[in-house]
């Protein structure tokens, strides 16, 4: 593991909609950069590309949600929030190679970020082409 950090934030998970309006997701973005700014959440970019995995911690009285919802609600501007604290070159797939969603019942709340060195041969994109060339499919 190359990172690990607790954030501050409620993950969410869209079901209120996404909207057709960029400059609400922007104006998202911009409130939690503020916060993780205030909190001390500023960084260099790591050097290799990354995995990210991203754990809800689910407070108390609320429940799981449906293993797709995770990354669906507002990640992405959480994740371009990092982006501008310094934490990622950008959020391509150059640079974060994957990110996995986990969560964890009963816990305080919160987000869980664990940052790992990508490994060419354990991306989903190597294992699913190995799996074509297996199968005699895209080579």
């Amino acid at each position: 593991m190359l990172y690990e950090t607790l954030l501050p934030i409620t993950l969410t998970n869209g079901n209120d909609g996404r909207g057709s309006k960029w400059f609400s997701s922007a104006k998202v973005r911009k409130e939690v950069e503020a916060l993780l700014r205030a909190f001390g959440a500023t960084r260099e970019p790591f050097s290799a590309p990354v995995v990210v995995h991203v754990t809800r911690l689910i407070e108390k009285g609320c429940r799981k949600w449906d293993s797709s919802s995770g990354l669906r609600g507002n990640w992405k501007e959480i994740e371009d929030a990092l982006v501008v604290l310094g934490w990622f070159h950008d959020d391509s797939a150059k640079y974060i190679t994957e990110t996995r969603f986990f969560q964890v019942k009963d816990a305080k709340g919160g987000i869980l970020v664990e940052v790992y060195e990508s490994s060419q041969q354990h991306t989903t994109t190597n294992r699913i082409g190995a799996v074509m060339t297996q199968k005699g499919g895209a080579k």
